[in-house]
């Protein structure tokens, strides 16, 4: 008998399922982590249909910026035979920043930029800064997708998006990042599901650790996000922004175990996502 969670998550506001290369930071050798054998974004993208994803998130652990042009091409080349759609993400806010990365997005086919603005007063000091980039995103057809990272609340990037009125600009909605504010998934989600072109996510399990708590991440859906709630509130304002699997696991004592464990989570949450359609 189907769950009524399942149920739930049925009645739409899912787009295309896919990863982030943040589902395989220690893979791509992030945060300090440097396997024998990094994962290339060639091999992302095969491991990334290898598993049954549709579109892949290329974000700042990525190096788009040292690639070629003709190595920018092969990699679209090799995503459209393997059909997978391509995102693009970065961090930083400098309009020059900001128009090279337009640029890498149109080489490589993506519709979409997420952009990470991690500095103080980041909304006020990019308002300017992102009206100048208007014109050179309607001329590609890419959404400029602002995720409510660690700087500011949800509620403040939402009023933030409102200010800008352009279709151009929108969320990339991550339930989980504004705990960082003290702010939980459901406020996020009310604030922010009205305005998502993207969504990010991830799973969580808290834990009571001495006089406080531990947040720990752990495989999509054996965690506390409600992904009915999240997908019922798009579903209610017309959105399906493509859902883009996460992942904050721990690396493990063990390069080998680390690697494999991180592969697990991606196929677990990528199935656990089909499940929800």
């Amino acid at each position: 008998m189907q769950s009524n969670k399942q149920a739930q998550c049925k009645r739409g506001g899912i787009g295309n399922i896919g990863i982030g290369s943040f589902a395989y930071r220690w893979a791509l050798g992030t945060d300090g982590f440097r396997p024998v054998h990094p994962l290339t974004p060639e091999g992302l993208l095969d491991r990334a249909a290898e598993a049954g994803a549709e579109v892949v998130q290329l974000c700042d652990n990525v190096p788009l910026a040292d690639l070629s042009n003709s190595a920018l091409d092969a990699l679209a080349g090799r995503a459209a035979r393997l059909n997978l759609a391509i995102e693009v993400g970065t961090k930083g806010g400098s309009a020059d920043h900001l128009r090279r990365y337009i640029d890498l997005a149109a080489r490589l086919g993506a519709r979409l930029l997420r952009v990470v603005l991690d500095f103080p007063n980041a909304l006020e000091a990019a308002e300017d800064t992102i009206r100048t980039t208007l014109p050179h995103l309607r001329a590609t057809g890419i959404v400029l997708a602002i995720e409510n990272h660690f700087t500011f609340t949800p509620r403040q990037l939402a009023g933030f998006i409102r200010t800008m009125d352009d279709p151009h600009v929108a969320v990339c909605l991550d339930p989980l990042n504004s705990i960082s504010r003290l702010v939980g998934p459901g406020e996020t989600i009310a604030a922010l599901a009205p305005l998502a072109a993207s969504v990010h996510v991830k799973d969580v399990q808290v834990r009571r650790m001495g006089a406080g708590f531990h947040i720990v991440g752990c495989p999509l859906g054996e965690g506390l996000l409600d992904l009915a709630a999240l997908v019922d509130a798009l579903a209610g304002h017309g959105r399906a922004p493509n859902f883009i699997l996460e992942s904050w696991m721990d690396r493990l004592d063990d390069e080998q175990q680390t690697l494999t464990e991180e592969d697990v989570w991606v196929r677990k949450g990528l199935n656990y996502l089909r499940s929800l359609r």
